[in-house]
């Protein structure tokens, strides 16, 4: 099949291959109603730039690395995914990493991003040292997603706000004996906030109870670990609710209680996090909190945009939504 060119995108939009060429670059002056049109034709067209020339007369690779604690998970696949699009749009080519547990390989993978010459880079999730991406961020634009560093901007979810927000929900709607289940926080600043935050409902009643488990190997196996926690361990201290730190723990306690013998949620309720595909047809249903992948990345890859074109640029928020599904009862009111 021949290439789409810069003349069919042209064509398509009914402008000028020049306008076409200053949208793809990134030009502003063009009105947003052009812009969309030569965006559409070229994301249908699956045009590609040559940014070849480009970066000769730029002197820009018109390349960003993007770093990723697991890319195989959901969350995390749709940030790649929504960058991908986003980058497409203007000629951008993108290159991932895995941050993984290996910080040698970590090591590796950044030095190969930044010896390709990568005009920025952004990071989502926790995984890597701050102290790392602050020396990365001496060297070429750099922005966080879901976790902050100092003096780099961030693009954030508010975990504190929310899980504190579902867990006075559970209080209300008459539970006393919490769990809280999820992995260690090492530089994982969204797993700490969420901590946080169930820490912060808890602590201003009296009358209720908590029990904390943060587990270092549920940043690999979740379904299997949070199995095997629930049968050998969280089955004996039987909680009147299990809030967890995503939804592949929830599924996995899920799972172990019906093989216990313990229904979800006449005996324990159990809430999950990140909203996966999988949880609202998971029997039961899991309650859980939804956050807008799509957004973050847009966000992150704007922003990013932003620094290399010397625009300024500032950190910011998105706030998360609590689903309400089978596996937990909040009564109606209570958020």
């Amino acid at each position: 099949m021949r290439k789409a060119t810069i003349k069919d995108v042209a064509k398509i939009a009914g402008v000028s291959t020049s306008t076409v060429s200053r949208v793809l670059s990134g030009n502003t002056s063009i009105s947003n109603t052009t812009a969309e049109k030569v965006r559409d034709a070229a994301e249908k067209l699956g045009y590609i730039p040559n940014t070849a020339a480009r970066c000769l007369r730029c002197d820009k690779s018109k390349s960003i690395g993007v770093v990723l604690p697991d890319i195989s998970g959901e969350f995390y696949s749709l940030c790649a995914s929504s960058i991908l699009k986003y980058a497409r749009l203007i000629g951008y080519t993108v290159l991932f990493i895995e941050s993984g547990n290996d910080l040698n390989a970590e090591t590796e993978g950044i030095n190969v991003l930044l010896q390709h010459g990568v005009d920025g880079m952004i990071f989502i999730g926790g995984g890597i040292d701050a102290s790392l991406i602050q020396e990365i961020s001496k060297e070429v634009s750099v922005v966080t997603g879901d976790r902050k560093v100092k003096n780099v901007p961030s693009v954030t979810f508010n975990n504190r706000v929310t899980v504190k927000k579902l867990t006075q929900s559970l209080y209300k709607s008459g539970f006393r004996k919490f769990l809280y289940l999820g992995e260690s926080f090492n530089s994982f600043d969204n797993l700490s906030d969420r901590y946080a935050g169930f820490n912060d409902a808890i602590n201003n009643y009296h009358d209720a109870t908590a029990i904390t488990i943060l587990e270092d190997s549920l940043h690999g196996d979740k379904l299997s670990v949070s199995f095997k926690l629930f049968e050998n361990k969280i089955s004996e201290i039987m909680p009147e609710v299990i809030i967890t730190s995503n939804d592949l723990i929830a599924q996995g306690i899920i799972s172990a209680s019906y093989k216990c013998g313990i229904k979800i949620p006449a005996k324990i309720a159990v809430t999950g996090f990140d909203d996966m595909t999988s949880s609202a047809y998971y029997t039961p249903s899991v309650t859980t909190v939804r956050q807008d992948a799509d957004k973050l990345s847009k966000i992150c890859f704007n922003t990013l945009i932003d620094m290399i074109e010397n625009k300024p640029v500032s950190s910011s928020e998105i706030n998360q939504e609590i689903i309400i599904r089978e596996s937990a009862d909040i009564k109606e009111g209570t958020l």
